[in-house]
């Protein structure tokens, strides 16, 4: 039969003659520190509506099979499945308190339907009676009260129970390092002399390897301070063959995660009345550099009441993390870079000290990276966290109000320290940088439902109030920083549903505004509307399960720059690439006051196929403008933010997934497949502005440009005629350019992930991987190592002679000079790879960003315990298995000097972790 569908308008009321056949998911949802958080947005990609969590983190939303939930600003995700869905009344009523009918009693039905028979006896003839209060059902008696003379009452004996359950968790991973730089193992530390390679000692303070090869070395035995062996001279027989140090720092640490939780819960005939949770753990982070570590101690408690119809919760969360360093001050990327520079021909771990108690390194220009990690104190960071929290809800039929209150408070403590005889700071340098951060947040929510599930109305108001104070003082400058921002959302919002089985029809509407009014912000924003809708139709050209979607909407938000949040890492921007190592962050923004507001716009459109249970196709586009975006800035010496660009992020979105495909008897697979693509695109710079360095140095850095990507890099490059012919100097190498342009845009083309699941009987497989085509990053690691002559490459080819580089000199004609790429008859610095200067040419070490990595393979196992609800699982996993990238160094993901915008600069980026664990979990 055809199949007529009827698209009703909003607002038509409408009369369906349905049951109910919506399914729904529910489940607490937490936030990125996994705590319980009331009004958290959890949204539905695929149908796009959202619901707010409750105070304990609750929500429930109308779902189908492999329906993709995202919250914390779409870092955590949950793909739902077929058993997790259930009927709406049903995930209602276990939420409800059940109460039973009680027998009514009536003395004239009984004289009507019964015979009365005379009792001399009876109750209704004793001197003493009982009273109204009195509980009917009082075969086990609690209490008896006596009213007076004649009257008693009665009161029944409650059924209480007390449970006590938790779960012990415990693991053990094992961190090594992925991919590094190759390095060369065959030159020493030294150069070219009249026409001679010759090993030049630390005493020398020689920063290159362009020296002799060392199997052509052997050492004297004589006593020399820098090595045990004494020095390096040409080979002769009966001297020891000079040997080549491994200054590896990285190693295969193990760290642990051990967690309890504990509940007890007092139900009164079997409806929750007290929850009492506690939750208690360590965990020790185990870096892949040796005796780096942090340990995270926490404790949380949460105790729940339901009381006369109202639900109160008040929580308790301490935590505790301290670390022996952080990469505050980029102390382990100077750590690495150090390790790397090393010649073949010098131990760092032989000695830390000279006998005049400097550190003992390889140059005074360069820092000996076990002495980097000499330390007074055991820790040097220090992060102290307590947060208290009250929540209180209650219903009145179909009205309900949520009440929301926390407050955190928070220390964070970082001695950052450099010894004396440091590269750089000769005399030492020491500060200590104390932050005190203190955060209200309250948070109050009314909302009101009418009608039924086939025509329903939700009407919701939430006032939002968040104060926040932060003070940052740094003993170096003995300056302190104070931030204070006062801030109100108020958010209206309306939702209208229709829904009706028998034609096969589904539609939401949602309409909203909010207000944004901030003691900070230059102008509040009192006009923020939001708008969103979907339409499904099931069933479609009567094919059973066979459901088709559209959706689209439309927000606007207004926010400010985090006052918790340091700026300070900026100031790399001040400096050029040779001198990183004067980086010692110590200012902080002055202000946050004076500031336009950072507007948002955002549109999406997308729908959803699903063919019956378990194949689902959809899409989306997006599309978000961003007017007024902040920046940090360096003006008079001093750190400042200021609006200085409007950009525009669009992107497109696919998912493809197939859930539970059956290959035998309790053996089945679930498959999703995303291909995600965006692009950044700068609309506006305020003139001032124009190419601003967003992160990196100041010789090579991402940048705010008009018509180019957000973070384009920009730096050095090669001259090119109008064909785009190199241009080649008189000495036959390319000529380099005056000036900077961009060289290199960050943005892949695409990223593609993959989910696969092989469940059989208890044993679970889960495997996910990615793979990013497309996009570019700057290698300075690789043109420091060339500079050196400590690369790989540099290695191999310099002995390459009479190479002649492709492309034209100045007078037009084809360049024919043949170079010897190093000419020991030549100064160091006029070989192929040390020519340029320290950072080479940029456009030269502009590598490709493309990636194929495993991010996670797990196998879990579930064993029941005694045939009940305890069991133990065990998870085997092994975590960033990086199988092939593109560029020649660490994984491209790494961001420099760990900032935010610095991905797409590589400046001894950290190379990521390998970890390979085991975890146990065991539910009682």
């Amino acid at each position: 039969m055809k199949k007529n569908y009827l698209l009703l308008l909003p607002f038509t009321i409408t009369v369906f003659h349905a049951q109910n056949s919506q399914l729904y998911y529910s489940g607490k949802f937490l936030n990125s520190k996994n705590k319980s958080e009331n009004f958290l947005k959890i949204h539905n990609k695929n149908s796009g509506v959202y619901e707010l969590t409750d105070e304990k983190g609750f929500a429930i939303i109308a779902a189908k099979p492999f329906d993709t939930l995202v919250w914390n600003q779409g870092k955590n995700s949950h793909v739902i499945t077929n058993y997790q869905l259930r009927e709406l009344k049903d995930i209602l009523e276990q939420q409800t308190e059940k109460k039973y009918v009680e027998n009514i009693y009536s003395k004239v039905y009984d004289s009507l339907t019964s015979k009365q028979n005379k009792d001399d006896f009876s109750i209704e003839k004793a001197i003493t009676t009982l009273g109204k209060g009195s509980n009917k059902y009082f075969d086990k008696v609690r209490k008896l009260n006596q009213k007076n003379d004649e009257t008693f009452t009665l009161k029944k004996l409650n059924h209480r129970t007390l449970t006590l359950n938790g779960n012990f968790l415990t693991s053990l991973d094992v961190k090594s390092r992925n991919n590094i730089p190759e390095t060369q193992d065959r030159y020493v530390q030294g150069r070219s002399e009249n026409g001679t390679l010759i090993w030049r000692g630390p005493e020398t303070n020689e920063m290159f390897s362009f020296g002799p090869d060392i199997s052509s070395l052997g050492f004297d035995g004589s006593p020399y301070e820098y090595d045990q062996n004494g020095r390096l001279v040409p080979w002769a027989d009966g001297l020891r063959n000079a040997k080549k140090y491994n200054n590896n720092l990285f190693k295969t640490t193990v760290g642990y995660n051990n967690q309890l939780s504990v509940n007890a819960v007092v139900k009164e005939n079997y409806v929750e009345k007290t929850r009492l949770s506690l939750n208690l753990g360590q965990q020790k982070n185990q870096m892949y550099f040796i005796d780096q570590y942090d340990i995270i101690n926490t404790f949380k408690a949460k105790l729940s009441k339901n009381f006369h119809g109202y639900t109160f919760d008040f929580a308790f969360n301490y935590q505790d993390n301290k670390a022996t360093n952080t990469n505050r001050i980029g102390l382990f990327n100077r750590v690495y870079q150090n390790s790397l520079l090393t010649p073949v021909s010098f131990s760092n771990d032989q000695q830390i000290f000279l006998n005049n108690g400097s550190q003992r390194s390889y140059s005074k220009y360069a820092d000996n990276p076990v002495y980097l990690f000499t330390q007074d104190s055991k820790y040097r960071y220090q992060n102290n966290q307590r947060q208290y929290s009250f929540n209180a809800n209650k219903t009145w039929g179909d009205f309900k109000l949520n009440l929301n209150q926390s407050y955190e408070n928070n220390t964070i403590e970082n001695r950052d320290q450099y010894q004396p005889s440091t590269h750089g700071f000769s005399n030492g340098i020491w500060n200590e940088r104390t932050q005190n951060n203190r955060l209200y947040h309250s948070n109050i929510m009314g909302s009101y439902s009418l009608g039924g599930y086939d025509f329903k109305n939700d009407f919701s108001l939430n006032f939002i109030l968040n104060d926040r104070k932060s003070d940052v003082y740094n003993s170096f400058t003995n300056k302190k920083y104070l931030y204070q921002r006062t801030s109100q959302d108020y958010i209206f919002n309306y939702n209208m549903h229709i829904s009706d089985y028998y034609s096969d029809f589904e539609a939401d509407f949602n309409l909203g505004n909010s207000f944004y009014i901030s003691n900070t912000s230059l102008k509040n924003n009192y006009w923020l509307p939001k708008a969103g809708a979907y339409l499904n139709f099931r069933r479609i050209f009567n094919w059973s399960n066979y459901d088709f979607k559209i959706l689209g909407g439309y927000t606007q938000l207004s926010s400010e720059p985090e006052i918790t949040r340091s700026y300070a890492s900026y100031a790399t921007t001040l400096l050029n690439a040779e001198n990183s190592y004067q980086y010692f962050p110590i200012q902080e923004v002055e202000s946050y006051r004076g500031l336009s507001n950072i507007n948002t716009k955002e549109w999406k459109a997308g729908g959803r196929l699903n063919i019956g249970y378990k194949i689902s196709f959809e899409g989306e586009y997006f599309s978000k403008k961003i007017t007024d975006d902040i920046f940090p800035v360096f003006e008079d010496g001093l750190l400042k933010l200021k609006n200085t660009v409007d950009h525009t992020y669009h992107g497109f979105e696919f998912n493809f997934a197939y859930d539970r495909l059956y290959l035998g008897q309790d053996f089945y697979t679930s498959n999703k497949i995303s291909w995600f693509k965006y692009r950044d695109i700068v609309d506006r710079v305020t003139p001032e502005y124009q190419n601003l360095a967003v992160s990196g140095f100041k010789d090579i850095y991402k940048t705010l440009s008009e018509g180019q990507v957000l973070g384009a890099v920009m730096g050095s490059y090669f001259e090119r005629n109008k064909e785009g012919q190199l241009i080649i100097d008189e000495f036959g190498y390319p000529k380099k350019a005056a000036g900077m342009k961009i060289i290199a845009d960050p943005t892949p083309d695409f990223v593609m992930k993959f989910n696969h699941t092989i469940n059989y009987k208890n044993l679970s497989l889960d495997i996910n991987w990615e793979w990013k085509k497309g996009g570019q990053l700057w290698n300075g690691t690789q043109a420091v190592l060339d500079y050196y002559g400590r690369s790989y490459g540099s290695g191999e080819e310099r002995n390459i002679k009479n190479y002649v580089f492709q492309g034209v000199q100045a007078n037009g004609n084809v360049s024919q000079i043949p170079v010897d790429f190093y000419d020991p008859n030549k100064n160091v610095q006029e070989n192929r790879w040390s020519r340029y200067g320290f950072t080479g040419v940029a456009e030269q070490y502009i590598q490709k960003a493309d990636y194929i990595r495993i991010n996670n393979i797990s196998l879990s196992a579930n064993f029941p315990v005694n045939f009940s609800k305890q069991f133990v699982k065990i998870t085997l996993y092994v975590n960033n298995i990086l199988l092939w990238q593109a560029n020649k160094g660490v994984d491209p993901n790494q961001s420099f000097y760990d900032t935010d915008n610095g991905r797409g600069l590589d400046f001894f980026n950290l190379p990521s972790f390998k970890t390979m664990g085991c975890i146990v979990s065991f539910k009682f």
